[in-house]
């Protein structure tokens, strides 16, 4: 496969760096020598702002001892950024708390993921990882009880902040229609917070790893059967997903986010989130390898798993795959396959670097159906879940 034009271009390689970098290990010490080379900080900053990684530019540039290196306003905007990304991040780890004492109070169990947890357990409580709202999961059976908790705490479910009069309004008509369509999630609760800085705290509730019409299905009992504790940096105390699981749900997240046609379009994909599972794999997953590996063939996750890992060792250079022994799924057509909204299949050029750093949005064309796609559009009769039918 032919090198991607951005791999040639300082800044993405640059960008690239720092997402996965730690203060002072090599990597670290790589982007610095790059950085110090000369990047063109224009287009290094507009790439970082699509992939919400603006304070982790800043980050990077303060403790690398070249904030004054860069012009005044990128001075600016950068410092600020990390600024309110890191009290952004405080006053989201207080709701979170607060949600989390609820829940136990009430006997309910649920664990946070993603943006709420990775700022501590993958970014040290730098303040860096942007994340937008309080993302948390619970069993299918509990659902209603915690959304009945949310709204005690002053959270109105189905709606949505609209930022000219910064108020909350009903969701639109299509976007219940989802919900309904796709019943792996409760709509988003909101709860204005006038004052703070931060016009509004928003949740979003899971209630499976997976989602729905997939043949793959994992228990939720099983997934919050050995849930962990994530100490954040202001001594907040939240259950986590076991490591295990805690992989799975970033790789089958992001899986759903790149492969499906009508997420890939809506949201648009972050070289942030490809990051977050090679830096969860180095700190987590690889001493659980083996439990991995397991977990992974009892629920027939792999073609799943291998599409998002590849992309992962292809743009850090890593061989995830090969050490879960997932090399089997590794078919071309597979890789760069997606699942159209109509239900047939489609297939992207380029590799996921390309796609990545494309200043153009991502063209599909009509293909044919790949091996394991059926699988991740069809629900498995007999497929075991935890009360509803959901994914």
């Amino acid at each position: 496969m032919k090198t991607s034009v951005a791999q040639k271009e300082p800044y993405w390689q640059l960008l690239e760096l720092i997402s996965i970098a730690d203060p002072g290990d090599e990597t670290w010490r790589t982007a610095e020598e790059l950085f110090a080379e000369g990047v063109d900080i224009d287009l290094l900053l507009s790439f970082a702002a699509r992939h919400r990684m603006v304070a982790v530019l800043a980050d990077f540039v303060r403790r690398a001892g070249a904030i004054y290196d860069v012009p005044a306003g990128v001075q600016h905007l950068l410092n600020n950024t990390l600024d309110w990304t890191r009290h952004r991040a405080r006053l989201l780890a207080e709701a979170a708390g607060e949600i989390a004492g609820t829940a136990g109070e009430r006997g309910l169990d649920i664990v946070f993921n993603k943006g709420i947890v990775l700022q501590s357990t993958l970014y040290d409580d730098r303040g860096v990882r942007f994340f937008a709202d309080v993302d948390l999961m619970v069993g299918p059976d509990q659902r209603r009880e915690l959304a009945a908790a949310l709204r005690d705490l002053g959270y109105s479910e189905g709606q949505e902040y609209d930022a000219k009069t910064e108020q909350l309004v009903d969701l639109p008509r299509e976007y219940k229609l989802i919900y309904q369509l796709y019943p792996d999630h409760l709509p988003h609760f909101h709860r204005l917070t006038a004052g703070s800085g931060v016009p509004f705290n928003r949740v979003d509730v899971a209630f499976n790893l997976t989602w729905y019409g997939s043949a793959w299905q994992v228990p939720m009992s099983e997934v919050l059967k050995g849930r962990a504790t994530a100490r954040l940096g202001d001594g907040t105390e939240l259950p986590v997903l076991d490591p295990v699981y805690g992989f799975l749900f970033l790789v089958l997240h992001l899986f759903r986010e790149s492969w499906f046609q009508r997420t890939a379009e809506a949201g648009g994909l972050r070289l942030i989130q490809f990051a977050d599972i090679r830096k969860f794999w180095e700190r987590y997953g690889r001493p659980v390898a083996a439990e991995l590996t397991e977990t992974i063939g009892r629920h027939d996750l792999g073609p799943a798993v291998a599409w998002v890992c590849h992309h992962v060792d292809e743009l850090f250079g890593g061989e995830i795959v090969a050490e879960l022994g997932l090399g089997r799924f590794q078919e071309p057509e597979w890789l760069r396959s997606a699942g159209a909204k109509d239900g047939t299949s489609l297939a992207w050029d380029g590799d996921m670097r390309a796609r990545l750093a494309a200043r153009e949005p991502l063209v599909f064309r009509q293909a044919a159906e790949p091996p394991f796609a059926a699988q991740a559009r069809i629900f498995k009769a007999g497929a075991k879940g935890d009360g509803d039918r959901v994914g």
